[in-house]
């Protein structure tokens, strides 16, 4: 069995049709945790071109499919700010201080750059969460959140409103509480 390249596991992204295909096909070619910010940036930009698309191709996941479109160009654009700020303190340290000190180019990254409302949120439908996880067999957020592949904290913090649902929450969800569906878990919310 020979190794499958990145490339060859973006192409299937790439010709996913469906919400759910899509989900699973980005988790294959998400970065690692050691992954560099330019490789996040990266990934979040293609994903956010995929979510587009599917948006076209599985009309019943319209408007879940623009939410994470939009979802990731956000984290993209969150990423690029940061990256240009990090340049912009590594040229004004080195145009002020030669020497440089550490603490002019951490002041200079700390600038906040605020982002308006997203246009979609997701929300956790939590009757009907709680419902299904009852009917999979989970009988703690610890046997859930291993199911999903995530952290025990995540879980919890979702399920008490703290967290809004991310792309990872979701499709963890969606694996691990199958045959329910987006809809029977979740709801958009639009703020237009």
């Amino acid at each position: 069995m020979g190794v499958t390249s990145l490339e060859e596991l973006w192409s299937a992204v790439q010709s996913a049709a469906t919400l759910r295909r899509a989900h699973d096909a980005l988790l294959e070619v998400a970065p690692s945790r050691e992954a560099t910010r330019v490789e996040w940036r990266d990934f979040h930009l293609r994903a956010a071109e995929v979510y587009r698309r599917v948006a076209e191709t599985d009309p019943g996941r319209q408007r879940e499919a623009l939410f994470f479109a939009e979802q990731q160009r956000e984290k993209a654009e969150k990423i690029a700010q940061a990256l240009a700020a990090d340049a912009g303190a590594r040229r004004r340290r080195r145009r002020i201080e030669p020497g440089g000190s550490e603490g002019t180019a951490a002041q200079a990254a700390r600038v906040p750059h605020q982002i308006g409302d997203p246009r979609y949120a997701v929300r956790l439908r939590d009757d009907a969460f709680t419902k299904a996880v009852r009917l999979a067999g989970f009988h703690s957020d610890y046997a859930l959140a291993k199911a999903m592949g995530l952290n025990r904290s995540t879980v919890k913090r979702a399920r008490d409103g703290e967290l809004r649902p991310g792309a990872r929450f979701i499709s963890g969800a969606l694996k691990a509480l199958a045959p329910f569906e987006f809809e029977d878990l979740f709801e958009v919310e639009t703020s237009e």
